[in-house]
């Protein structure tokens, strides 16, 4: 069996790497599911993929102020539940956090 630690860990990994634009990760919780087989670990972080130059480059109709404004207004904070196998720390996959 694996340490919440470690199973903190294995999600952190994870995250990082099947969400390249994940920024200001924040660990919200980490539980055992109900039956007992898995770690739940719940991320959150902003997921936001604006490329800076792009919204500085002016736009060719001249709605530059409009398309930044909508592409800012884009970012967003998400929050997931990584699933990690209590047993051996297999990363099992992850699901949108629904709050209880």
């Amino acid at each position: 069996m694996i340490s919440f630690e470690r199973a903190i860990a294995i999600a952190k990994d994870n995250v990082t790497q099947l969400v390249p634009s994940a920024k200001n990760l924040t660990l919200e919780g980490a539980m055992i599911s109900s039956d007992g087989k898995l770690y739940e670990i719940i991320f959150s972080y902003e997921n936001n993929s604006i490329d800076i130059e792009e919204l500085r480059r002016p736009s060719k109709n001249g709605s530059s102020n409009l398309r930044t404004l909508a592409r800012l207004m884009g970012h967003r904070r998400e929050t997931k539940v990584f699933l990690v196998n209590k047993s051996d720390g297999l990363f099992r996959g992850f699901k949108t956090y629904k709050d209880q």
